[in-house]
């Protein structure tokens, strides 16, 4: 085959073009469509990407955020409220949506959400709705929250307005309508939100702003509840009344909008605006401030006692039922507040005290006041932590009751003159000595020397050990074991609650009951984690406790406890400690650190101390003793708390017994006992003294002259009854020394024994610093010490005192009596 050749390939010939240039028109709206397009598909790829983003970032639902940190409630001694714990929240929890007013939740879903049970967490008609309002007025201008949301936000979120959290709040919403109920939503909201004043949940928001129970709400309060928590602090009726009832009028108006209630129900409300709880009362109310110091006591026995946490005491939402009685404490309360109880001291800072009352029966206390003011929560509260030297009102405690639970008697006579053991040389508030005097006498005018030897007699340990079993616990074995403890000589001192639990054993016929503030604790199920079952235990003799309360009653009566006396028996100790005159800061200046008044009734018993918080030249009490301004505060406080009590006498057990005896000998009176030295005494059964008096004689004396008969002395006689001291005296003359037989040298006439009154009511020594009681340690030699015949007493040597004194509270301890 022959390749025929191709023809060449023609170059086309272009076109003729013309010299002018036509100019091309743009289709604008298609343009604008196109870059819509464009920019919409691309808003959508990155804002699909961001949401996606932040829908990962979003955090996981944890059930333990939806547990809502409850009030803890506390409840007085008839389970009245009258307190409540919370953690900067005043929240109780509703259990069950029924409980809620209808009213309440139907203003509520008009207010907030009136899809809530048509939705599932997300309302996309209000969504679409404030998409627009936030593109025309700026991002945050408006919400389309659902109730769920709300929730979300409260529980799980930050409050910042932002697109981000937004996005995580529909994608968690989502979720928390697949794990709960409607109502289970609604009810955690319902208990969640925050209404103002302090109150979060709508069961706080009842009592808050009205004082009721949520379930007697009606439909006014409701309507004015509901709009609150939009802006709590711009529709608050204490803030501004005016905005606040526009707000409710809006709620209702919407109730009516959707068919909640009828426009007539609308218009009757809006005319009966609710009544709010005036401020001076909702503290009443909520119980937040209620018996502040009994709250601290509660506190810190939940704590140090049962192990309740922090956490769960303000968070826990627990019932703390306790002991206190409203009326007792509210009577302390007063008492300490009132000016006219205090002395007056030089400057602005206050005098202090604090009070204890127990019911001794059982170791409940009854009130706790640990201050004239609350200024600090959980601060020093004088009646629990006190520790200061508690003076003449330990010596019952330490010396009479352990020297009656061994046997001795209120009649038992020592000598009140001079005496010294060692380097201690205890002496008599007044200066002077009583002579012979009985455990009762010495108890009514708080005669120190005669406790001192009466602490050597039965041995120190004796009494320390008795002292330790009457729930005082801060007795220190190292220190403690010394003659000082008679006067109250602690190292380390005690306090109010402490003291009053001690004498409860006394007026309880020997049982001593554990003090405590708390009777149950209840959880937030209902399940009982604290059944409070007080240590009990019998310390003495029945016959000990009642011959101990009958000698105090004598002191209130005619001693120096006068002030305390009531319409009813009352049995009490005065205790007064002097400035330590051994601190050069102290010498030269008379007056005391601490007063004190012990006392009890047949019901109550309770302990009042006064003093400045710290001690200095500047700072201690002038002629205040425990008899005075305590004893009076005391007295205020039992007559309002025992108010509408009869009254009864203590019961005298079994075993008591009466005797005449010789009160200058504490025996049998002898044919020649004075008839004013003979009284009717009480003892226990088997303590009566089976000798007759042998400290008289008859003596045969100048009828002239009034001295013995010498022999060949021709003046008329006659024969006279004398005292004959059992060991004599040298050095200060007691009271009783002109009852002796007369010498030749007329006899220096003792100063005359000033009568224990309502002004005259001192019972204290002088005192040391710190707590400090070092001294030689007396051996106990089983007899009565006094000083020898025929010589003086040695010179007082000062006591050994330990580096460092402080005069702070803890410290400030010095023995007195």
């Amino acid at each position: 085959m022959v390749d025929t050749p191709r023809e060449p390939r023609k170059t086309p010939t272009p076109p003729k073009t013309s010299t002018k240039t036509t100019k091309t028109k743009v289709n604008w709206p298609r343009m604008a469509l196109f870059i819509t397009a464009i920019l919409l598909v691309s808003v959508l790829g990155i804002g699909s990407g961001l949401a996606f983003s932040w829908a990962r970032e979003a955090p996981s639902i944890n059930m333990s955020d939806l547990d809502i940190h409850t009030t803890t409630q506390l409840f007085d001694d008839k389970d009245v409220l009258f307190a409540n714990l919370h953690a900067g929240e005043n929240r109780t929890l509703v259990e069950k949506i029924d409980t809620v007013p209808k009213n309440l939740r139907n203003a509520f879903l008009a207010i907030e959400d009136n899809k809530f049970y048509e939705h599932h967490g997300l309302d996309f008609t209000g969504l679409v709705r404030a998409v627009f309002a936030n593109i025309t007025d700026g991002f945050g201008s408006q919400g389309a929250s659902t109730i769920t949301q709300q929730l979300v936000k409260l529980s799980f979120l930050t409050p910042e307005k932002t697109l981000k959290r937004k996005v995580q709040e529909l994608i968690l919403s989502l979720q928390l309508e697949r794990n709960f109920t409607k109502d289970e939503i609604f009810l955690m909201y319902l208990n969640r939100i925050y209404f103002g004043e302090g109150a979060y949940g709508v069961k706080a928001a009842a009592q808050t702003f009205y004082g009721k129970d949520l379930e007697k709400l009606d439909l006014s309060e409701a309507a004015l509840l509901a709009g609150l928590p939009n802006a709590p602090s711009k529709w608050s009726p204490y803030r501004d009344a005016e905005v606040a009832e526009q707000r409710r009028q809006t709620v209702l108006n919407q109730m009516v909008k959707f068919g909640y209630i009828t426009s007539d129900e609308a218009e009757k409300a809006k005319k009966n605006p609710p009544k709010l709880l005036e401020k001076a009362k909702r503290t009443s109310a909520t119980g937040d401030n209620n018996f502040p110091y009994f709250v601290d006591a509660v506190i810190q026995e939940c704590i140090d006692k049962y192990g309740i946490t922090e956490n769960q005491l303000y968070k826990g939402g627990l019932k703390i039922y306790t002991t206190v009685d409203p009326a007792a404490q509210k009577a302390a309360e007063v008492a300490l507040s009132d000016l006219g109880n205090f002395p007056k001291g030089k400057d602005d800072t206050p005098i202090q005290a604090a009070i204890a009352v127990l019911d001794h029966s059982n170791g409940e206390a009854r009130a706790i006041v640990g201050g004239r003011e609350y200024t600090v929560k959980r601060g020093l509260n004088r009646a629990t932590d006190l520790k200061r030297q508690p003076g003449s009102v330990f010596k019952p405690i330490a010396v009479y009751g352990p020297a009656l639970e061994k046997g001795l008697t209120p009649a038992t006579v020592l000598d009140d003159v001079p005496v010294q053991y060692g380097s201690y040389q205890p002496g008599n508030y007044d200066g002077t000595y009583r002579g012979l005097i009985t455990m009762r006498e010495a108890a009514q005018f708080s005669v120190n020397i005669y406790a001192v030897k009466m602490l050597n007699e039965i041995g120190v340990q004796t009494g320390f050990d008795f002292a330790r079993k009457l729930g005082i616990k801060t007795l220190d074995e190292k220190q403690d074991l010394t003659l000082p403890l008679a006067l109250g000589g602690l190292h380390q001192g005690t306090n109010p609650f402490d003291l009053a639990s001690a004498y409860g054993a006394f007026a309880n016929h020997g049982v001593w009951n554990e003090p405590h503030v708390i009777r149950k604790v209840v959880d937030r199920d209902g399940n009982t984690i604290v059944e409070v079952k007080p240590k009990q235990s019998s310390v003495m003799k029945e016959t000990t406790a009642y011959l101990m309360t009958n000698i105090l009653e004598t002191v209130v009566q005619a001693g120096t406890g006068t002030r305390a006396q009531m319409d009813r028996p009352v049995a009490g100790k005065t205790g007064t400690t002097e400035l330590p005159s051994s601190v050069p800061e102290f010498r030269g200046i008379t007056g005391n650190k601490d007063a004190w008044f012990a006392g009890y009734t047949p019901e109550l018993v309770g302990v009042v101390w006064m003093g400045y918080d710290n001690t200095d030249k500047n700072h201690y009490m002038y002629k205040t003793y425990g008899g005075s301004y305590p004893a009076q505060i005391w007295r205020a406080v039992m007559t309002k708390a025992l108010a509408g009590t009869k009254a009864k006498s203590f019961v005298r057990p079994p075993g008591i017994v009466e005797a005449n005896v010789d009160i200058k000998s504490g025996l049998l009176p002898s044919a020649l006992t004075p008839a004013e030295y003979i009284r009717t005494e009480l003892f226990a059964e088997g303590t009566v003294p089976g000798n007759t008096s042998n400290v008289w004689q008859e003596v045969e004396v100048n009828a002239e002259t009034g001295q013995p008969h010498k022999p060949g002395d021709s003046a008329k006689t006659v024969k006279k009854v004398f005292l004959k001291r059992p060991t004599p005296y040298e050095g200060a003359t007691p009271a009783d020394a002109d009852l002796e037989t007369p010498h030749e040298t007329t006899v220096e006439k003792p100063t005359q024994q000033v009568p224990a009154t309502d002004d005259y009511d001192q019972e204290s020594s002088p005192s040391l610093p710190n707590g400090s009681n070092k001294t030689t340690k007396p051996e106990n030699t089983g007899k009565t010490s006094q000083t020898p015949s025929g010589s003086k007493p040695q010179t007082s040597t000062p006591l050994v005192i330990p580096p460092g004194t402080s005069n702070s509270p803890a410290t400030d301890n010095g023995p007195k009596g």
